[in-house]
């Protein structure tokens, strides 16, 4: 007796033809799209929201020459995503560096407004380092912990070796460590 598991079953095919299937793939994606973007470019929110829109406007334009499945519906949704970005950061030659950084969630378990204060520039010091890395490293460092995609995932994605995914993460963080503000007083 033969049992069909997730593991051995083919993926199903998704037609985004259908305008409810595609709606069911916005409601699903939104979030993971939005979320890519502002990894990438960083803010205003603003932009990134409208970013994201286009996204979704692009990809309704194109749904009917989609062939795929889910999974591979989230790729395509992200190279859309990427194309915009770096057609964003070509047009008004900025590189990311986030002007609202508000959509960050503060910590809720600490209402201290200097412990709020810390937060912000610690966060507006991440941002500027995050847009300092190249931007192979910058968007695999967003795959991986923003989006939380595993390092085989982003292999696939950006068509690369896992080792080679790995390599980046690791090289990302390590400047990411060796050029943190309290790294530098320490070498002092």
């Amino acid at each position: 007796m033969t049992t069909s598991t997730p593991e051995n079953a083919s993926p199903v095919q998704l037609n985004l033809r259908n305008s409810e299937a595609f709606q069911v793939l916005y409601a699903q994606r939104y979030l993971a799209v939005y979320r890519f973007i502002y990894g990438l470019h960083g803010g205003p929110s603003e932009d990134v929201e409208d970013l994201t829109a286009e996204t979704f406007v692009r990809a309704w334009k194109a749904r009917r020459r989609f062939r795929g499945t889910e999974r591979a519906a989230l790729g395509w949704l992200m190279k859309i995503a990427r194309n915009l970005v770096i057609d964003s950061h070509r047009r008004t030659q900025n590189h990311g560096v986030p002007q609202d950084i508000a959509i960050l969630d503060l910590p809720a378990s600490d209402p201290d407004p200097e412990a709020q204060a810390q937060f912000r520039e610690q966060a507006q010091i991440l941002w500027d380092l995050l847009n300092a890395l190249p931007d192979q490293q910058r968007e695999i460092l967003v795959l991986r912990y923003m989006l939380g995609w595993r390092v085989q995932e982003i292999a696939d994605y950006l068509e690369m070796k896992e080792n080679t995914v790995s390599v980046y993460i690791r090289r990302a963080l390590q400047n990411l460590r060796q050029n943190w503000p309290e790294n530098d007083e320490k070498r002092s």
